[in-house]
């Protein structure tokens, strides 16, 4: 068992064993941006490897991060629980003309696993706001794929990427509650401290993958269900 994965298992053990008698399953969908410095360095360079001209056509974009969350009321300004997201972004660099056409793919998909600090900031009946200090791990999956077209001639090439890094995640987040349901908005910025990128073969480069940027979005799901 990876040990970056003993602090969610942990945190899974106390929710299971807590005698609180408010839990919540919560379904969020949102949008993320992302720093990726490196690999835009890698972009960019590619530019002088070449030995014709490249543009940049998509650059590593704000896209959808779907995800969940489960949490236990340990008392009534804080709440602790476990989340999961997916996001998913890239990059293409190109180029083309009369005699053929080039294209460089980076396509990064990332999970993130972590645990809910939550401590209530204002309520007013049904509606509260709570600020989070989230914290995990990324585990992120880079495929490369490179493809050389002239005339009749095609050139293709595909490699495979990881890396594993954690993460901090300040975050606000407003709900209203009407009996079991519940549904809310948050808004946050994500840091990741990105981990070194290693090929297929365990050999690690200076590169990180790196998903800090600011995340915000919907959530709704079933809240206080006696236990």
């Amino acid at each position: 068992m990876p040990r970056y994965l003993l602090f969610v298992l942990l945190t899974i053990a106390a929710c299971l064993h807590t005698h609180a008698q408010q839990v919540e399953l919560m379904f969020t969908a949102g949008m993320g941006s992302y720093s990726m410095g490196d690999m835009k360095k890698l972009n960019s360079g590619l530019h002088a490897q070449v030995p014709f001209e490249t543009k940049v056509t998509t650059n590593f974009p704000m896209t959808l991060q779907l995800g969940g969350n489960f949490a236990v009321q340990l008392s009534k300004i804080y709440k602790m629980g476990i989340k999961y997201a997916y996001n998913s972004t890239g990059s293409r660099v190109a180029a083309s003309d009369y005699s053929g056409s080039y294209r460089f793919d980076n396509v990064i998909s990332g999970h993130t696993l972590g645990m809910i600090n939550s401590f209530l900031l204002y309520d007013h009946k049904a509606f509260r706001v709570d600020i989070q200090t989230n914290i995990g791990i990324v585990a992120s999956i880079l495929k490369i794929n490179e493809e050389l077209h002239v005339v009749d001639t095609t050139l293709s090439s595909s490699v495979h990427y990881s890396s594993v890094g954690v993460f901090f995640e300040p975050m606000t987040e407003a709900t209203y509650q009407w009996k079991y349901l519940k549904a809310g908005i948050f808004f946050g910025y994500f840091v990741n401290a990105g981990g070194r990128i290693k090929n297929e073969k365990g050999e690690r480069s200076n590169s990180t993958i790196n998903w800090s940027g600011f995340r915000f979005g919907i959530e709704i799901g079933i809240h206080q269900i006696n236990r």
